[in-house]
């Protein structure tokens, strides 16, 4: 019984000796790709060109050496956005962020600043170098043109294929020329940046649930609002602060605030100035820190 023991026992030790070799002589073998290399995760070199079903995610693909330009990157949405890209998306090639100087801090301090939350602790483990991708632009949405220098503007018409605009002053009670200026007049100025990009593959509006909130149903269409938005542009264009200001309770009709009013007019914006682009407009309800 101890003899047939014995030979169990080398029978076993044969047989592990030979999965080993076997499985050495695949992973040497020319023919074999490391999955982890594939994802990008093994360093972050020149991308490798590989078939899609070889990495697994559509997703992926599509970012694949593309160019992302994202507006509201300050904001709760865009700091989740950006970091989902950058740990997400191995050869993604650089995120374009439109920064404005507040409070006496450059776009550099501001970036800076945005990394320093704690939801980016995964980020900074997992891809230690991600701010090799990562690009500041200075601009404002309020702005005329969106306050972009000439060599700025060319930077993101010759590179960018992907937009993320979620810029929005999202207060409930801002004065109505000013959230015009940022979520109306905002939009006009990135539709237009975007007619000048030579490989736009997609624009991303981030309006709200909350945008048509006077409706009872709301389906994923457009709908009209009761005044053009090119009449309330001229109009808060061309008044004095205390007539805004008069106005303003009947300018909202059944709208809240100028916040969901001015998100209702953008949505006009696309749907008349967006024509030809590939737009598409999401409509996130409340966030919160756990979904």
């Amino acid at each position: 019984m101890a003899l047939d023991l014995y030979k169990k026992t080398i029978e076993q030790k044969s047989n592990y000796k030979a999965k080993v070799e076997i499985t050495s002589d695949i992973v040497n073998s020319k023919f074999y790709k490391d999955p982890l290399e594939l994802l990008g995760e093994r360093s972050f070199g020149k991308p490798r060109k590989v078939p899609v079903e070889e990495i697994g995610t559509p997703i992926q693909e599509f970012f694949r050496d593309g160019s992302v330009f994202i507006t509201g990157g300050t904001g709760f949405m865009g700091k989740v956005l950006i970091e989902k890209l950058l740990r997400s998306i191995p050869h993604l090639k650089r995120i374009y962020l439109l920064v404005r100087p507040k409070k006496g801090k450059d776009v550099q301090e501001r970036l800076e600043s945005i990394f320093t939350d704690r939801l980016y602790l995964r980020l900074k483990t997992e891809v230690p170098h991600f701010m090799n991708k990562v690009t500041t632009v200075t601009g404002d949405v309020s702005l005329p043109g969106l306050g972009l220098s000439q060599t700025d503007r060319a930077l993101l018409t010759q590179n960018v294929n992907i937009i993320f605009h979620g810029a929005a002053t999202v207060r409930f009670d801002e004065k109505i020329q000013l959230a015009v200026a940022i979520n109306v007049l905002g939009v006009r100025a990135m539709l237009q940046l975007a007619k000048e990009m030579q490989n736009l593959k997609a624009f991303v509006h981030v309006s709200t649930t909350f945008a048509h909130c006077p409706r009872k149903d709301v389906s994923e269409s457009f709908y009209p609002t009761p005044f053009k938005y090119d009449n309330i542009i001229n109009l808060v264009t061309t008044s004095d602060e205390e007539r805004l200001k008069q106005l303003t309770p009947s300018l909202l009709d059944k709208w809240p605030n100028t916040y969901t009013f001015t998100k209702a007019l953008a949505e006009d914006v696309i749907r008349v100035e967006g024509k030809g682009l590939p737009i598409s407009v999401y409509r996130p309800a409340v966030s919160k820190y756990n979904q």
